[in-house]
């Protein structure tokens, strides 16, 4: 019986060293997860940053364009204006 005994307490220390190593393993899985999601989350940052100075410089053009289309309208209106 002892020598079932020693193969059960063997295996049993086996499974013990694999579940530790398998911790291990997902330790390091939710670390390397929670990297990638930081990254990600920086990524983002930089984006959204990009996407407000696009929006921006959008905004200022179609001010310009605006502007300078009454500006032709109206100039256009006081030459016709002259003819009447």
């Amino acid at each position: 019986m002892s020598e079932f005994k020693s193969r059960r307490e063997a295996l049993e220390e086996k499974i013990s060293d694999l579940e530790q190593t398998l911790a291990g393993l997902r330790n390091q899985l939710k670390a390397e997860s929670e990297r990638e999601q930081h990254e990600a989350i920086d990524r983002l940052e930089v984006y959204l940053g990009d996407l407000d100075n696009k929006h921006a410089n959008l905004q200022d053009f179609w001010k310009i364009l605006r502007d300078e289309i009454k500006e032709l309208f109206s100039s256009r209106s006081d030459t016709t204006g002259k003819d009447t």
